[in-house]
């Protein structure tokens, strides 16, 4: 008798620094769509990198990329996440974020505030195009699937970027013409960072990696092509003088407007990203 997984063979490819993440692992082994093969690739930085090693690995039709931080939300998430890729005009499908339920008060004020921590279930199937201006998706390697033609097409992810790896090989994957989808009824659990420094670092490499895009891609600057020296001064001071104003106006990426509101923790993780943005626009210069 056929199963699921004869129709759609999975390989599930987890990048992690410091072993076998059990917590993920049970929750895939309760899914009703069995991986054929489960690469953990274990000590290799970055995650690009990592993950580009896992695909080699293994041989499946059917990628399912998941942080070794994550827990699945329920037993068809990866059964949920390949259905739809039988549609040749979806590169990429996504599951949303949400915080573990015993996450701390700190982290829950973390994901009140900064985007991208958490991502609401879809009550339906929504395309979420990585699009300029702002190239934004509401997917992101967390979890997510695709096919291994639209894999390779692409040519894998960037071994060089220190962070924001899902955001440039998606736009590569969206520029050859394919759709993105957040599947509805379908979660990863996430924890948000647990300290303001781990939030803050995270944002500062955050900050690098988009640096290092931006000098691949000048479409990417959004007006942020620091030619000069001088440049990045005044990009820094315009950053430090807004940074109080920006604690009582976030500008939000996700709909992008300017939202009265009071968001401490999201202005500091801007700005971290912006020294980043500055620190990584000379330090990784190619």
């Amino acid at each position: 008798m056929a199963t699921l997984s004869d129709a759609f063979p999975v390989s599930i490819i987890i990048p992690a620094l410091e072993g076998e993440p059990r917590a993920l692992l049970e929750s895939v082994r309760r899914q009703t769509l069995q991986p054929v093969e489960i690469e953990v690739v274990v000590g290799v930085r970055p995650n690009g990198r990592a993950r580009n090693i896992g695909v080699a690995r293994t041989s499946a039709p059917y990628l399912v990329f998941i942080d070794d931080d994550a827990v699945l939300g329920h037993e068809r998430v990866i059964e949920h996440l390949v259905r739809p890729l039988r549609d040749s005009s979806i590169g990429v499908t996504g599951a949303s974020k949400l915080l573990p339920p015993d996450s701390s008060r700190f982290q829950r004020r973390i994901a009140r505030e900064v985007a991208r921590i958490e991502h609401p279930v879809a009550g339906e199937d929504r395309e979420t195009n990585p699009d300029p201006p702002y190239f934004y998706s509401e997917i992101t390697t967390t979890c997510c699937a695709m096919r291994r033609e639209v894999f390779d097409q692409a040519g894998g992810f960037d071994e060089t970027l220190l962070r924001g790896v899902d955001t440039e090989f998606f736009v590569r994957v969206r520029r050859l013409g394919y759709r993105f989808l957040l599947v509805a009824d379908t979660w990863a659990w996430h924890p948000a960072p647990a300290t303001l420094p781990k939030l803050l670092r995270k944002h500062f490499l955050y900050g690098i990696g988009h640096a290092q895009e931006v000098r691949r891609d000048s479409s990417r600057a959004r007006g942020l092509y620091l030619r000069t020296p001088l440049h990045a001064a005044a990009y820094l001071l315009a950053r430090t003088l807004f940074l109080l104003p920006n604690v009582f106006l976030p500008f939000s990426f996700a709909a992008p407007s300017w939202r009265p509101g009071f968001k401490p923790l999201k202005a500091l993780a801007s700005y971290a990203s912006a020294l980043g943005y500055v620190w990584g626009w000379y330090r990784y210069r190619l």
